[in-house]
Formats: C-alpha cells, structure tokens, sequence
C-alpha cells in the first residue's frame, strides 16, 4: 500500500519536480551546514535555534546574503531564495519541468560560487544528476528491490524517498505556520493552504501518519485565530452601543 501511494505520487510529473527541487535544497543546506558560522543573525522563527546546523537552506541563505564575510553575488542568492519561497509556497506541492530546468540553472550558478570547496563541488554534481535524471518508480514483486532508481542507475529507497518528502511536508507546514503567526497572510488564505495540505495527506496515508503533530499544532493556530477574529465583532458591536 505504502509503496503504491508513493508510485502514484511520483507518477505525477510536476509533484516529482517539486520533490527534486526540494531534495535539492536539501542537499545544499547540508554542504552549508560546513562553513556558515554561528555568529551571524537567525531569521524570523529560528531565534531558538543553536547554530546553523539547525536552520532550513532559506535561513542559511538569507545569512550569506546579509554577512559581508561572504563575498558572493548577492543577486544568485536572491534568486535561489526566490526560488524556494516558490517551492515552499505552491499550494499543491507542483512545479513545471521549465520550471525546473530554471531551478537548476540558479541553483548551479549559486554553487559555481565557492565552487573551491570540496563539500560545495560535490552537491553541484549530485544536483546535476538529480535534476537532469528520472526516476523510474516501480511496484516491485517480493524478491525485487521497492523504491525509485535514476536512469544512470543510482539507486533511492522507498523510505529514502519517504524522508525526503516528510522533510519538505515538515517544512512546508513550518511556513504556514510562521505566515499565521506573524499574519503576514490572510486568515482565509491560510484555511486554503491547510486544506489542500490535509487533502493531500488524505490520499497519502504514509506522509499522514508522521504529519499528526505537525497539523494538530496548525489546526490549534488557526482555531485560535478564528475565535479572535469571532470575537472582535461582537466586542465592535458593544463598543457601538455603549
């Protein structure tokens, strides 16, 4: 069952880009970890983190790009955010393939920057693999290995696949979570984006079950919200007649 849902998901072209991309991020906030120091500044909803080992690539990123110590083209490291944000922000989880192919463009020119460090040379070529490669998905039979292999033959798990995915669920959901709080978004937009979520996760019981916390605490956000925004117009209404 578990392996069928992810067949399914990765049949979808434009969620396989999504997932692409988003284990590309990954990947480059992994080789980042490496040299970005602890000295500079955490971005909005990471005060509490310890170090930058802690942090998403967008944290990591917007830390390069405020730090002089860093000397890089500070309009590739706008452009990779840009991009993320897209990531993080479509609504049902789905790029295009010219999307894509833009994707990698930036994301290599942002490599090609400290391209001197090992760490760094060898994400370009694991990126580069990733994005210009399939991923042929298959319902194996019970002696036959079950996951998603590139077409050059590298080889992902199903539960290699799975992380991946919960990863970038886990820090989509974060992002909603931060816009509510911070009611950078409307509270309605946000009742859509948790919807399309929870219908997602209706579908893929295999993301769903490691997701429970996650929902909760953003179901408990925007009920909170809802009761706020209730109560603000009858208390308008008293104000009114008194």
């Amino acid at each position: 069952m578990v392996l069928s849902e992810l067949a399914v998901r990765l049949n979808c072209a434009e969620y396989k880009n999504w997932v692409k991309a988003g284990h590309c991020l990954l990947l480059l906030r992994g080789c980042l970890h490496g040299f970005v120091g602890r000295e500079a500044f955490m971005p909005r909803g990471l005060a509490d983190k310890t170090g930058p080992e802690e942090c998403d690539a967008v944290a990591l990123l917007s830390l390069i790009n405020s730090c002089d110590h860093f000397l890089v083209d500070r309009k590739k490291v706008t452009e990779l955010i840009k991009c993320r944000n897209e990531i993080m922000h479509s609504s049902e989880m789905k790029v295009s393939s010219m999307w894509l192919r833009d994707f990698q463009r930036k994301i290599q020119n942002f490599l090609n920057e400290f391209k001197n460090i090992p760490e760094i040379v060898t994400v370009y070529s694991r990126v580069e693999e990733l994005l210009t490669s399939d991923w042929a998905v298959h319902i194996p039979e019970e002696d036959q290995r079950d996951g998603c292999e590139y077409e050059a033959g590298v080889y992902l798990s199903q539960s290699q696949v799975n992380e991946i995915e919960m990863e970038l669920l886990k820090e989509k959901l974060q992002e909603i979570y931060l816009q509510a709080t911070e009611q950078e978004v409307l509270p309605e937009e946000i009742a859509n984006r948790l919807e399309v979520v929870k219908e997602f996760l209706r579908n893929n019981e295999d993301l769903r079950n490691g997701l429970t916390e996650d929902m909760q605490k953003l179901d408990s956000l925007h009920l909170q919200h809802q009761k706020r925004d209730s109560k603000e117009p009858r208390a308008q209404t008293l104000q009114g007649k008194a």
